[in-house]
C-alpha cells in the first residue's frame, strides 16, 4: 500500500518539474534553437492543466496561475525574441513564493508562526477539529512545541528564499543551456531535504497531531 501512495506523490513532481525539462533538451538535442526550446517546453505546463481540467473538471487558483504565467511568457518571448528574457522572467515569477518566504521568517519572531496556520488544515483533516483545538493549544502549554515549531517555520523560510536566489542568479548568470535544468531542478532539490527534515524533526519532537 505505501508503494501506490509514494509513487502519486511523487508523480505530479515529475511531469510539472520533469516534462518541461525533458521537452526543451529533447528538442534541443533534435537541433531546434533556444527560443524555440523554451518557448515549446514553456507552454508544456498549460497542457497539463488543461488535461487535469478535462479529468477533473476543476479549475483552482494554482491552475489559474500557471495558465496566466504562460500566457505572459510566450507574449513576452514573442515581443522580445530574446531567450534569455523568457529565462528572467521564469526566475522572477517566483517572487510570490519568495514573498511567502518573508512572510514566514517575519512571523518566527511575531506570535504565532505561519506554519501553524499554513498547516491547520492538513491537522484539522488528520484529527478532527477537536484533536485540531488541542493541538493548537500546545502552543499556550508546552515550551518545547513552541521552539520547535518557530524553527521548522524558519528552516522552511530559509529554503523558500534560497530557491529564489539559485533560480534568479541561474538566469542571469548561467549559460542558457545550463539555465533550464537549474530553474526547473532547484526546487525540488531545496524540497527534498527540507521535507526530510521536516518529518524527522516533527516526529522526533512529538509535534504531530
Amino acid at each position: 500500500m505505501k508503494t501506490p501512495s509514494r509513487i502519486a506523490l511523487l508523480l505530479p513532481l515529475l511531469i510539472d518539474f520533469g516534462l518541461p525539462l525533458a521537452v526543451y533538451y529533447g528538442l534541443r538535442a533534435a537541433g531546434v534553437d533556444q527560443w524555440w526550446s523554451l518557448l515549446i517546453s514553456a507552454t508544456v505546463p498549460a497542457v497539463v492543466v488543461i488535461a487535469r481540467f478535462v479529468r477533473s473538471r476543476k479549475v483552482d487558483f494554482l491552475a489559474l496561475f500557471v495558465l496566466s504565467a504562460v500566457a505572459l511568457s510566450v507574449g513576452v518571448s514573442a515581443m522580445t525574441g530574446d531567450p534569455r528574457t523568457m529565462l528572467i522572467r521564469d526566475a522572477w515569477g517566483g517572487l510570490i513564493a519568495g514573498l511567502i518566504g518573508v512572510w514566514l521568517l517575519a512571523s518566527v519572531g511575531a506570535g504565532r508562526p505561519a506554519l501553524m496556520y499554513l498547516i491547520r488544515a492538513f491537522v484539522r483533516t488528520k484529527v478532527g477539529p477537536e484533536g485540531l483545538r488541542a493541538w493548537e493549544s500546545r502552543w499556550d502549554t508546552d515550551r518545547d512545541f513552541r521552539f520547535a515549531l518557530r524553527l521548522l517555520t524558519f528552516v522552511w523560510g530559509c529554503a523558500t528564499l534560497l530557491n529564489v536566489v539559485v533560480t534568479v542568479l541561474a538566469a542571469y548568470l548561467m549559460p542558457l543551456d545550463l539555465a533550464p535544468a537549474v530553474l526547473n531542478a532547484s526546487w525540488p532539490v531545496i524540497l527534498v531535504p527540507t521535507l526530510i527534515f521536516h518529518l524527522y524533526y516533527t516526529k522526533k519532537k512529538d509535534l504531530r497531531a
